[in-house]
């Protein structure tokens, strides 16, 4: 029989894990197969995370209370001026019954021509007042500003699909800087680029998002001390692998996986392509991970569910915890957060 490794710990890192919509949270799992994630779960040792947001819970792994994203992912660029950046990505502001909501990739399908003339209006119009804009791809887009505005910007992904009064950036001089969003806004509105494309029957870029700011170049930033895998651009700044497709094709048995392939299936209702991410990470990582723990090739392994602020760690030992059944994590069908236990 195997013995235990005790410096085997995995970490499942899965943001996006609550279905949005309340109403039909429940249905979503109804029928779904999830036997290995259940018992995992079930015989695990549940705990409240301490960060309450998924960008909030990587940036702790590196001792950081934010990632600087733009500064990261502009590391690679050659010959930028050093400064007070921002990521700026397309997106478009959609008129709801009484209010405007955030939408954005992949459904605008941006090309490089339509950003290059769109980035060429920014920088035309605010070059003189020390802003800089530049469009390394169709899909992400980034500014500098001329000083730092001392806000609180929300991330792209929990803006999307959002009321764009409720994610809007915060602080002293909110006002003011909202107004010149507003006069981007109006800019790229009435652009040929957005001519063409109402012509053709395809969605606006009538609007930029900004978030993940810092300083370039950024301070230096620790690594992890166990190999991290990913298929975020920001975590691939920070030496993070590639995703594997499944268990089996990590070597290193100690290490960080975040599964972030839930994220646009969710903010655009698309339940049925949910529902697949599931079951193919239960056939490719749930129960590969919970044959690891029975052979003691695992020692530990730690599902920590960063949009909901929960954590779930369970050793070998957990497994056979009897008075424990099966169950998927409370906040999975929970309604309100108060639903959701720890012990």
């Amino acid at each position: 029989m195997k013995t235990e490794n005790h410096q085997n710990h995995l970490e499942l890192i899965i943001p996006a894990s609550i279905w949005p919509d309340a109403h039909s949270r429940q249905a979503i799992w109804r029928d779904l197969p999830m036997p290995s994630l259940a018992l995992l779960a079930g015989k695990g040792k549940k705990t409240t995370l301490a960060q309450a947001d998924h960008e909030t819970y990587l940036a702790s792994l590196f001792g950081a209370e934010v990632l600087p994203v733009a500064p990261l992912l502009l590391a690679s660029q050659p010959d930028l001026t050093p400064g007070y950046w921002l990521c700026a990505d397309p997106v478009t502001l959609r008129v709801d019954r009484d209010h405007l909501t955030v939408l954005g990739e992949p459904y605008l399908e941006v090309t490089q021509a339509e950003a290059d003339a769109l980035i060429a209006a920014l920088n035309a119009l605010y070059r003189a007042d020390g802003f800089e804009f530049i469009a390394p791809t169709p899909q992400r887009w980034f500014v500098r500003l001329p000083a730092d505005p001392d806000l609180r910007f929300t991330p792209i992904y929990r803006a999307l699909g959002q009321n764009l009064n409720d994610v809007l950036p915060q602080g002293a001089g909110a006002l003011k800087f909202n107004a010149l969003l507003n006069e981007m806004q109006m800019l790229l509105y009435s652009h040929a680029v957005n001519d063409a494309r109402d012509a053709a029957g395809k969605i606006l870029i009538n609007s930029i998002w900004l978030w993940g700011n810092g300083n370039l170049p950024c301070s230096d930033i620790p690594r992890l001390d166990r190999p991290l895998f990913a298929s975020d651009p920001v975590l691939a700044a920070l030496s993070a692998s590639a995703l594997p497709v499944s268990y089996s094709h990590i070597q290193a048995r100690d290490a960080v996986v975040v599964l972030d392939q839930l994220r646009l299936h969710a903010l655009y209702g698309a339940g049925y392509d949910w529902q697949q991410v599931w079951l193919a990470w239960e056939q490719h990582w749930f129960a590969p991970a919970l044959a690891a723990l029975r052979s003691g090739e695992l020692s530990r392994l730690t599902l920590s569910f960063s949009d909901a602020a929960q954590q779930i760690v369970v050793t070998r030992a957990d497994l056979w915890r009897f008075w424990r059944r099966s169950a998927l994590p409370a906040h999975f069908t929970a309604v309100e957060s108060a639903d959701v236990g720890v012990d």
